[in-house]
């Protein structure tokens, strides 16, 4: 059996998966667990964080009582300190006291927090790609849009855990509709979900163009043939395999959504001014020629003292950054 101060558990929790973790010091996992959040609701949420950590447990060769401490991600905005999930969009959640409901169930276990960002940015700056580097920007894009940062070896949540909402910088002021309510922020635009309803909004506006001249719609042909004809099937990877197709809408959307993903990204790091800059999610993952224009776009809006000091590259840990980083947070805790 693994000495109880060997190891501790991570937690990463979104709208639809509660993933656990048991890491020994290094982030080495040695046992996981991934189940569905069957309920949004709080209380039957942190039964599932329990029951999952402990799973890991028993997946690791130890009791639950005998890792060190339980450290949580969660996609969305937590209160630097408190446990309080402020705001997480996909669980439905507002001021939602997590930290409550699982020291109810786990009450001996020290505890920690981050939203799920900076527990990936941590993750790989403890045991991934930004291993040893004490100025570091994680940037992913998918679902959402968002940053984590460590900066000067620490890692850096703001006044109140919101630092890093690099989905809600402003790139076209009174543009599109954001999810959070306000108009023209990135996410908006460079999300995987904002990509798809911009390519059907467009095709709607070509549609009723091309009926009032009494001609079929030209545009987009090639992506609603990727989407089985149905505009409301079209997805962010539709429109890449169409793009590769030469569907000029989603040429178009592709490359103007990662034009405003890279000129974004080079004013934080013009701001912050890191030694490592590593660029991921599911949508750019899946795009390389997104992937491809964000970079240029990067490299061309830097200044040259940025430029300078930053490289660019990718996450070593992908889906495991999280966890591994709550995981990690949870024992730097302990030091604290």
């Amino acid at each position: 059996m693994r000495a109880r101060d060997e190891v501790t558990v991570g937690i990463d929790l979104s709208g639809s998966n509660v993933r656990a973790v048991v890491v020994d010091a290094t982030g080495r996992v040695l046992g996981q667990e991934r189940h569905r959040t069957l309920s949004k609701e709080p209380p039957q949420v942190a039964e599932a964080v329990v029951r999952a950590a402990k799973t890991a447990c028993g997946a690791a060769g130890l009791p639950f009582g005998e890792a060190r401490a339980l450290g949580v991600g969660v996609a969305g905005h937590v209160e630097k300190g408190t446990g309080l999930v402020a705001s997480a969009p996909s669980l439905g959640w507002k001021d939602v006291p997590l930290q409550k409901l699982l020291q109810a169930r786990a009450p001996k276990l020290p505890m920690t927090f981050a939203c799920d960002l900076a527990a990936a940015a941590w993750g790989e700056r403890a045991a991934g790609a930004g291993k040893g580097v004490d100025d570091l920007v994680v940037v992913l894009v998918g679902s959402a849009v968002g940053a984590g940062m460590v900066l000067s070896g620490k890692l850096h949540e703001g006044a109140n855990g919101a630092a890093g909402e690099l989905g809600h910088v402003k790139v076209h002021p009174g543009g599109r509709i954001c999810a959070c309510g306000q108009r023209g922020c990135l996410e908006a635009y460079a999300s995987a979900p904002s990509l798809a309803a911009w390519a059907r909004d467009d095709l709607r506006i070509a549609a009723a163009a091309a009926r009032a001249t009494g001609k079929l719609p030209a545009v987009g042909r090639r992506l609603l043939d990727f989407a089985g004809g149905d505009a409301e099937r079209i997805t962010a990877a539709a429109m890449e395999r169409a793009a590769h197709e030469g569907d000029e809408l989603s040429n178009r959307l592709l490359d103007e959504a990662a034009r405003l993903l890279g000129h974004a990204i080079a004013n934080l790091l013009i701001v912050v001014n890191p030694e490592l800059l590593l660029l991921g999610g599911g949508l750019l993952s899946g795009s390389p020629r997104m992937r491809r224009t964000v970079t240029e776009a990067i490299e061309s809006h830097l200044s040259q003292n940025a430029r300078a000091a930053v490289q660019i590259g990718a996450p070593a840990l992908d889906e495991d950054a999280a966890v591994v980083g709550a995981a990690l947070l949870a024992r730097e805790g302990l030091s604290r």
